[in-house]
């Protein structure tokens, strides 16, 4: 619907940082977009600007998250 596209289009992108592969530790994928918050901010890949992540500016914070378009690795802030 109309709506909906003017709430894609005025929805704030934040891109994430991209950083190395980690040796360890959890890692989450996405797209398909990981879901914290429903009116929020898009989180996108440093590297592509896919939509990874919908969170409220400042919710999520060391989360890191894998790419599935592009293959980065990208850092929530810590």
């Amino acid at each position: 619907s109309r709506l909906y596209r003017e709430h894609i289009m005025t929805t704030l992108k934040i891109p994430l940082k991209v950083v190395i592969a980690p040796a360890v530790g959890v890692v989450l994928a996405a797209p398909p977009v990981l879901m914290a918050s429903e009116h929020s901010v898009d989180y996108t890949c440093g590297r592509c600007a896919a939509v990874l992540l919908h969170a409220d500016e400042g919710q999520i914070h060391g989360v890191l998250i894998r790419c599935t378009k592009c293959g980065s690795y990208n850092l929530t802030e810590a």
